[in-house]
């Protein structure tokens, strides 16, 4: 983490790390170090005041989103959270997803509710999200906001990255951001084919793309 951070003190990164201090993780599907990573780069959008809301593609019990959306609050940023999931698990893999590995990756696995979800935004006393509970292949142009600066995609299978930028991919705004998770992760071999299928698409987009921890980070162009 020390060659991703600037060791010189940064008043957003000592906001980020008492954030990160102060509040427990609600599972472990995300590590503190990830986090950083992701509230760093949603940290940036917000302080170039890049147009559109915040979305989360994949949500879980909202570990994840607590932190986004507490982020917004400190910037007191205009700025809306969208989070999306089938509230069903995990979906079936693909071929692109085939892999000796991840055998413990399976339909169903990793079900949260909605009610969860809201329960844990009321008890953290933070402002209610706007959720869509769906797959997201059955997403479409209504389901998402005009804009978006931020992305977060969470989707762990090929199908659920590539749709995930589907549905996205017309609403990113000039210099909005897209981190994928387990973008560096053998067992889930689909997220990385889903991501650099979508690079290569649309390189003329891109002003940076780089990988951190298990995260790809991609920045667009203004």
């Amino acid at each position: 983490m020390g060659s991703y951070f600037n060791i010189r003190y940064n008043p957003s990164m000592a906001m980020i790390s008492k954030l990160l201090s102060k509040y427990a993780l609600i599972t472990d599907q995300v590590d503190k170090e990830e986090l950083s990573i992701i509230l760093t780069e949603l940290d940036k959008v917000l302080g170039e005041d890049i147009a559109g809301d915040v979305v989360e593609f994949g949500c879980y019990k909202g570990t994840t989103s607590l932190f986004l959306m507490r982020l917004i609050m400190e910037h007191s940023a205009n700025k809306q959270l969208w989070l999306y999931d089938s509230f069903a698990g995990l979906p079936d893999k693909t071929v692109e997803d085939d892999t000796r590995l991840g055998d413990e990756f399976k339909p169903g696995e990793l079900m949260a509710t909605k009610a969860e979800v809201l329960r844990n935004f009321a008890h953290a006393n933070l402002p209610r999200p706007i959720i869509k509970k769906d797959w997201f292949t059955n997403l479409t142009d209504r389901d998402v906001p005009a804009k978006i600066c931020f992305a977060y995609f969470d989707g762990d299978f090929y199908a659920s990255i590539k749709d995930s930028f589907q549905v996205c991919q017309a609403h990113f705004a000039p210099g909005a951001v897209i981190v994928i998770d387990d973008y560096v992760n053998d067992h889930l071999p689909g997220v990385k084919r889903a991501v650099d299928e979508w690079l290569t698409k649309c390189r003329y987009k891109i002003k940076s793309v780089k990988a951190v921890s298990s995260l790809a980070v991609i920045t667009l162009m203004i």
